[in-house]
């Protein structure tokens, strides 16, 4: 799916991801003039879409890894070093622990009073999760940050945040750690104008939406039709 963020709509449904796809969609829409004046591009962490937006719009062009799915690979991570911690525990203390995964998960401004103290309690007994917990928080606040002004001084940020997350030595995180420095510089990208793909994720719930009313649609031409009736026009 290509979305226009300026105007808030739908540009295209593409029929697959692949390079070939995106690309050729690309370039007919730069030379088209749709797309002539594009400067950034968001994306998640998919190696098509940026070689594409690459070599439609050429090197000047920014491209930006999408924060939410940057911390959604993060959680992904975060869930097997909270086992690889919990292993370490007695059997009466991993008892304890069950049903608190919600906690653990959630934004802290999403939780209630009740539930911040009961996960406050949680970590002051169990110390290591609650280090673990706390790294979460800090990269959110880290994408959060206002002060944080360009690139430059986000990947800084972000590097001086993986050097302390590795002090907790969890097998689990290296993988997203890998992740963070081979994506580095896009997802540093983002400082450059916050932009995000959450309006992508927006649309995508319109899209299932449309599925779910016509209890699924096997022509993918139908779909894109629908699709482009429902959500390609600017809004207002």
């Amino acid at each position: 799916m290509i979305i226009d963020h300026d105007n808030h709509r739908v540009l295209e449904v593409l029929e697959n991801r692949e390079k070939t796809t995106v690309l050729a969609y690309l370039k007919q829409a730069k030379q088209e003039g749709l797309l002539a004046q594009v400067t950034e591009v968001t994306t998640d962490m998919w190696d098509a879409y940026v070689t594409a937006a690459r070599e439609a719009f050429g090197e000047q062009v920014i491209v930006t890894i999408d924060r939410f799915h940057v911390m959604k690979n993060f959680q992904e991570c975060l869930t097997g070093a909270r086992r690889e911690l919990q292993r370490k525990l007695s059997e009466a203390d991993r008892e304890e622990l069950k049903g608190s995964r919600w906690l653990w998960v959630t934004n802290w401004e999403n939780l209630s009073a009740e539930q911040q103290q009961e996960l406050a309690a949680l970590k002051q007994r169990f110390p290591e999760l609650g280090k673990l917990a706390d790294q979460r928080e800090a990269l959110r606040a880290l994408f959060n940050d206002t002060t944080i002004g360009n690139p430059a001084a986000g990947r800084e940020r972000l590097q001086a945040w993986m050097e302390q997350a590795r002090t907790l030595g969890l097998v689990a995180l290296n993988k997203f750690f890998k992740t963070l420095t081979n994506w580095m510089d896009k997802i540093a990208n983002y400082f450059h104008s916050r932009s995000s793909n959450g309006r992508t994720e927006g649309f995508n719930h319109g899209l299932r939406s449309i599925l779910w009313r016509a209890f699924g649609m096997t022509n993918f031409q139908n779909f894109r039709l629908r699709v482009l009736h429902c959500f390609g026009f600017a809004s207002k």
